[in-house]
């Protein structure tokens, strides 16, 4: 019994220490768009640019993605995403 809850242990450390490190950024991102939500109301505060500095350097030590030179890159710019905002109809309350 206690060799084979050994074993089970081994296994779990085996497999978290191989584990895909994308999820690590995923809460850097979260609370980046988070914030971003009231990006129309606010402007892009100091608070929104270090979230996205965070949520960047989380996203490329994790090697997810491409990095920034690539197609795929999800974070939008505190910038951009405020230009959007202003620039549709609707969104500034």
């Amino acid at each position: 019994m206690t060799t084979s809850l050994g074993a089970a242990c081994a296994l779990i450390v085996l497999l978290a220490a191989g584990a895909d490190p994308a999820p690590a950024f995923q809460t850097e991102v979260k609370h980046y768009y988070e914030l971003l939500q009231n990006v129309c109301q606010t402007g892009v505060t100091e608070q929104i640019k270090t979230a996205y500095e965070d949520a960047r350097v989380a996203v490329e030590k994790a090697q997810y993605g491409g990095g920034r030179d690539n197609n795929f890159w999800g974070l939008k710019t505190p910038g951009k995403a405020w230009l959007e905002c202003v620039q549709s109809p609707g969104n500034i309350r």
